[in-house]
């Protein structure tokens, strides 16, 4: 019965699907993002299987299997957590003198990145949740949580992995690479608040954290992107995250208040991440839990930040990042409705103005739907809810618009579905060209008639989660 049940919640969906009232305008092309790594604007994110700290999955495993279904489904970057406990086990790891077997398990990962020309986004340090807490020779400010006494000690990390990593580092250097292929994105740890061992209670010294994290690997990489702070967004965690901005010594550890030095996290955050489950999350919490609502609400405490304290401004965030999610980790729903959600989320994503999203543990139909997104938007940005644009014939829908941003003239692409729990619908929308196609989420290509610059459309229903259409019109 207790299973019965639990299957049940999970099969719930959110109900309503709010936009964001002032979304971010598109990032602008001439001043790409992380300097001039290769496809670092490239909005999808790959996080496929698991993880061991050190560059391989739970058990020894290798990754390469995971980079490879990730490169299949057009990706650009792969993503892989670095545990500081699993790295530096027995004290402060000398690099210039010999290289440990994780640092060399952890090179073997980067050196696979880069064969497979991926990206990384680098989840280091992580300090709590799986990892376990700092090492033991690093101290604990307090019994059970993530702040080392040592924090001197976990910035110095920081660098270290910054030095080896990062483009033209130790790492590129030994293998002759000329294209300047390194780690420019560096995630400073797992789910702060709430994961395991972590910083509940220590917003404060996780500010520090980041603070003197990001300083240690700028001396690496002036164009280093720290992300932060990686927040489960499943509701409830705005006073930590207020804390955390907020520099002020009430809201950290008894060693944070000794040491008598205030820090916000700010600053030096180049990108704020969240992570999102909209079914798990809207299963635990009773009410709708979606990206859309998740991003408002972090997006609002930084906003809320940026001029509050003198001394620790800073200008407007334009860089958000979905770094962890599915709908769920369980897998309740059903592999074609899943496939269904994967392509509206991330349409309702961009349309908020997040700059990437990940794709996570796709099933095989998801990864033909992610794919096919993929390869017809590359550069997803602008997307805009366009239901004013098109005309809905019979039945509710839903429709999105993105026009191509480098060639106006080149044309434009439709993501329209129609609405849960409505019935089928049908739609006009105008077209340019002659010609146009439509994309299924199982990968089925048709051309659809064109009269009269509109083509009309059957949208088949579902009572939690219609499939989409990709309309090409280019």
């Amino acid at each position: 019965m207790l299973f019965a049940f639990v299957f049940w919640r999970l099969q719930h969906v959110p109900h309503t699907y709010p936009g964001v009232e002032h979304p971010i305008p598109p990032p602008d092309v001439r001043h790409p993002h992380g300097g001039d790594r290769d496809d670092f604007a490239s909005p999808y994110i790959g996080h496929t299987g698991s993880w061991d700290g050190k560059g391989g999955a739970m058990g020894g495993g290798s990754k390469i299997g995971d980079m490879d279904q990730e490169r299949a489904m057009g990706l650009r970057w792969t993503f892989m957590p670095v545990y500081w406990r699993v790295m530096e086990p027995a004290g402060p790891v000398e690099l210039s003198h010999d290289t440990p077997a994780a640092w060399r398990e952890l090179d073997q990962f980067v050196i696979a990145a880069h064969e497979r020309k991926l990206n990384i986004l680098m989840q280091a340090p992580v300090v709590g949740g799986n990892a376990g807490g700092p090492p033991d020779w690093a101290g604990r400010r307090e019994r059970g949580k993530a702040a080392p006494e040592n924090m001197q000690a976990l910035a110095d990390f920081a660098g270290k992995l910054a030095a080896r990593y990062a483009p033209d580092g130790t790492l590129a250097r030994q293998q002759g690479w000329a294209d300047h292929y390194g780690v420019r994105a560096w995630e400073m740890d797992n789910e702060p608040a709430t994961y395991g061992v972590c910083w509940k209670g220590q917003a404060a010294d996780y500010a520090e954290f980041v603070n003197r994290a990001a300083a240690r690997i700028r001396q690496a990489d002036p164009h280093a992107v720290i992300v932060a702070p990686g927040l489960a967004a499943g509701g409830g965690l705005d006073s930590w995250l207020t804390q955390a901005l907020s520099p002020s010594l009430s809201a950290g550890s008894p060693t944070f208040k000794r040491n008598g030095i205030r820090y916000s996290l700010g600053p030096s955050t180049d990108v704020v991440s969240f992570h999102i489950y909209e079914g798990l999350d809207t299963a635990f919490a009773g009410k709708d839990r979606t990206v859309e609502r998740a991003f408002s609400e972090i997006r609002a405490a930084f906003e809320s930040a940026e001029k509050q304290s003198p001394g620790f401004e800073y200008p407007s965030k334009q860089e958000y990042w979905h770094t962890e999610g599915n709908f769920d980790f369980v897998g309740v729903l059903s592999a074609h409705r899943r496939a269904a959600w994967r392509t509206q989320f991330m349409t309702r994503a961009f349309a908020a103005g997040i700059r990437k999203v990940v794709i996570m543990d796709a099933s095989s139909l998801e990864q033909i739907a992610a794919g096919a997104y993929v390869q017809t938007l590359p550069d997803p940005f602008p997307m805009q809810p366009a239901n004013d644009a098109g005309v809905i014939v019979h039945g509710k829908a839903t429709l999105f618009r993105h026009t191509d941003r480098t060639k106006p003239t080149a044309g434009q692409v439709w993501i329209v579905w129609a609405q849960a729990g409505t019935g089928d619908a049908d739609i006009e929308i105008p077209v340019t060209h002659a010609r146009v196609e439509t994309i299924s989420i199982k990968g089925h290509h048709e051309h659809p008639p064109v009269n009269g610059k509109r083509v009309r459309l059957h949208l088949i229903g579902d009572e939690k989660m219609p499939a989409p259409l990709l309309v090409i019109d280019r």
